[in-house]
């Protein structure tokens, strides 16, 4: 007969998203990870089938948390640059700030499983999808020229969301990120 579970999987991810997200997929080792979730490593691999699986387990769960947020701000009616700059001006940084645990996955690309890199590409894809159609809301509302570059235009925000992450896990301060995004909204809107 199987031993039933001790332990909440919820928690035990959350508690590995937590060292994946301070010390990346090569930083996080088994050791720790047992240590941390409060996993032994048979159950560490029985659950998970391993860092791997643990690891995607984990981004999975900061998706859901991530795609959640930005579509809240991102669909809000009407769509336009009021939805884009609420996004970009929704981002904190603080003196205990990783970063985006998606944007680390993409940076870690060669050393992280290559499920969690598809799976961090196709949500930044989604997140870029959702901008473009705010832009042709804003489009469509005069915010912008109607013969903007529509395409275009949701890769650069992409670019400046993803931009201002590694700039904040870099050390950038908060003022400094609101000067970046005042200027990007001028643009847009001239």
């Amino acid at each position: 007969m199987a031993r039933p579970r001790t332990y909440q999987r919820d928690e035990v991810v959350d508690r590995a998203m937590e060292l994946f997200w301070r010390l990346g997929y090569e930083g996080a080792h088994l050791a720790a990870l047992v240590e941390h979730t409060g996993l032994n490593r048979f159950s560490l691999y029985k659950e998970f089938g391993g860092k791997a699986g643990l690891y995607e387990a984990a981004l999975q769960r900061f998706l859901g948390f991530l795609l959640e947020q930005y579509r809240g701000l991102l669909t809000r009616q009407p769509l336009g640059l009021e939805n884009v700059e609420a996004v970009l001006r929704s981002l904190q940084y603080g003196s205990e700030y990783y970063g985006c645990f998606m944007i680390n996955t993409l940076t870690q690309k060669d050393t992280v499983p290559p499920e969690a890199v598809a799976r961090a590409l196709a949500a930044s894809e989604e997140i870029e999808a959702l901008y473009v159609g705010n832009l042709a809301g804003a489009a469509s509302r005069g915010q912008i020229p109607a013969d903007s570059n529509i395409a275009g235009l949701g890769k650069m925000l992409q670019a400046l969301d993803q931009g201002l992450h590694i700039q904040g896990l870099a050390g950038a301060t908060d003022a400094q990120k609101d000067r970046v995004i005042t200027a990007a909204m001028a643009m847009l809107s001239a």
